[in-house]
């Protein structure tokens, strides 16, 4: 695509000429606003030309991309919406559809076939946000980074700072990994139609180094420590079956046992991992 097909049609008459309605079961908002789109195209693109892009819905955010040059992998679950690409887009080589669903896409293997790093982008369905943001952890050895759109509590919760309401699990395996930033938010009108929340663009960017390495004792204590918000480590981690090693675990990490969990740094849940396995 070189720019000469003009604007991408709205959402609106999109749905109107394939005779479709937005289904709630798919948490389908389509985004309406040129602005954003163009925000969030440039700042995927910028990142790198192989993208995979989940839940490409009516194909605005594909549209855009196509147009900067990127080759796009659209993993879409709504069968009559992967109708709607196939037909808008059946000129487009650099375009590849799957229905599937978005957080279930083997990214290492689709890098590996493509011979690329990847760039995940797309509007994250609320009820999908967690385990879509579990693959992309797992799977930033083969990724540029991820530009992504979610709800703003959940973004709130991304860019949290311990000992805040907001902070928790899903803050420090994602931070742990990546780099995080606001790349825009979004009002309700945005969309087609209007969720009654607020939404956020965020950029995630693969730190060099991690924060910590997500073994499976780090998964443990920190969701240990934030089930139990309430609860000193002390007692939190004493749930995983053992007294004594929370008490060697916390001593040996130099934590305070009456702390509580979301008072921690990501590097002091890190070392707290790593003294678990050896009090053990």
């Amino acid at each position: 695509m070189t720019g000469d097909r003009g604007a991408p049609p709205d959402a609106r008459d999109l749905l109107r000429k394939y005779d479709l309605l937005p289904k709630r079961s798919f948490s389908q908002n389509f985004l309406i606003q040129p602005g954003a789109i163009t925000q969030i195209a440039d700042a995927t693109a910028a990142l790198g030309h192989q993208v995979v892009e989940l839940g490409p819905g009516l194909g605005a955010l594909t549209y855009a991309l196509l147009e900067r040059g990127c080759h796009v992998l659209g993993v879409e679950l709504d069968r009559d919406m992967v109708r709607v690409l196939r037909a808008e887009f059946s000129d487009q080589e650099r375009l590849e559809l799957r229905h599937s669903d978005a957080a279930k896409v083997d990214l290492a293997e689709y890098s590996s076939a493509c011979g690329s790093k990847l760039v995940v982008t797309g509007n994250l369905p609320y009820q999908a946000t967690g385990a879509i943001l579990r693959r992309v952890i797992a799977h930033r050895g083969v990724l540029h980074g991820a530009v992504m759109m979610v709800q703003r509590e959940v973004k709130d919760r991304l860019v949290a700072e311990p000992g805040t309401k907001q902070y928790g699990a899903l803050t420090v395996f994602t931070r742990a990994a990546f780099e995080i930033e606001t790349v825009c938010r979004l009002r309700p009108g945005s969309f087609y139609p209007a969720p009654k929340v607020d939404s956020a663009v965020v950029r995630l960017l693969p730190r060099k180094i991690p924060l910590a390495e997500e073994t499976e004792t780090f998964q443990s204590v920190v969701r240990a420590a934030f089930q139990m918000r309430r609860k000193t480590l002390r007692n939190a981690l004493r749930a995983l079956g053992n007294a004594d090693r929370a008490d060697h675990a916390l001593s040996g990490a130099g934590i305070d046992p009456g702390r509580r969990g979301e008072t921690l740094s990501i590097e002091e849940f890190a070392s707290l991992a790593q003294c678990w396995d050896a009090a053990g």
